[in-house]
Order: C-alpha cells, then structure tokens, then sequence
C-alpha cells in the first residue's frame, strides 16, 4: 500500500563501509512534491542466547551514545551471501564465544522505518557449545560477557536499566515464546 505515494527516483549522496545515504523523490496523488533522506542498511541480526535458564549478554561501550549497554549479541548482514541464521551463529562466536546448535526465529522489526530500512531478525540460541570468541573491532573486544537468570534480565528490563531495544524486543519475545 502506498497511500498516494508515487516514487520518482532517488540519488545517492553518500556511502559509507556498510551504509548509504539517498535522497528520494516521491509525488503524492495531489501532485505534492516529496523529498525524503534515507539510509540504506544491510540489516541485521541479534540472538538470545539461553543456557541452563540463564542469558548470556554483553556489556559493551556505545560510541554514539557514550555510554556502556547491556546487551544482546548482534550484528550486521554484512556478509555477502550469508544468510540470518548464518550471521546469527557467527555473531555468538565472535562476541560470546558460543555456538548455538538451535535457532528460532523469535521476532522481525524495523528499527527505526522514519529514515532507515534497517530489519533486524531475532532469534532464540539453544544447545550452546563453548568456542573460543573471535571478537571484531576494538568495542567487541573490550566487551564484557555478563550471564544473567532470565527473571533478573526480565527485571532490568521492567525497571530500565536495559534501554538497548533490540535487547528490549528480544527478550520480551523470549518471555512471551516460553510462557506460552
């Protein structure tokens, strides 16, 4: 459905190691004339790891916000070809340093669909097999792996203290897929 909106055409105006900035163009069915920045992003991945009912997160400094997060694992698609569940297994190794045997798909979202395509697939890991971490980047590999009882991550969820929202999203889609 594109309630009125006619796309015209866009033009890149910056691209980045994994972004793009574009401007669209767009006519409405009155004949308005729209102009619209996006970023393009290769999407995203971000798993739940579980173990013996406890979740394993990371604490890790956000350059953006200047602050440590607690948080899920995740990453970007950033691999050609490779598909989510792929990326998800991969971005357990290199961050938490497990394998997950098991991956549901717990829940899909757009992060913030105002001015990016970014998607981010969640997914639930079980059956997690210890291997040596492989972090990427100079914040992965200060990165502290915290493991937490599911009830006390939930808590500091409801209390705020996790304000990561694909960390919010993804264990609130754990809580919901194990109480039903």
């Amino acid at each position: 459905m594109s309630n009125g909106f006619r796309f015209l055409g866009e033009r890149l105006i910056a691209k980045t190691s994994f972004l793009e900035l574009a401007r669209r163009h767009y006519v409405v069915s009155e004949g308005r004339w729209v102009r619209r920045e996006v970023i393009r992003h290769p999407g995203a991945v971000a798993v739940v790891p579980v173990i013996a009912g406890d979740v394993v997160l990371i604490s890790q400094y956000r350059v953006a916000i200047a602050q440590e997060l607690l948080e899920i694992p995740a990453g970007k698609c950033d691999e050609p070809g490779e598909d989510p569940e792929t990326t998800a297994v991969r971005e357990c190794e290199e961050e938490i340093g497990y394998r997950p045997d098991r991956l549901t798909l717990l829940h899909t979202f757009y992060t913030t669909p105002g001015f990016t395509d970014e998607l981010i697939w969640v997914y639930l890991a079980e059956e997690l097999e210890s291997v040596e971490s492989r972090p990427k980047g100079i914040e992965e590999e200060r990165a502290e792996v915290v493991r937490l009882p599911i009830d006390e991550a939930l808590r500091r969820v409801r209390n705020g203290e996790i304000r990561d929202a694909k960390t919010l999203i993804g264990l609130l889609a754990l809580e919901k897929e194990w109480s039903a």
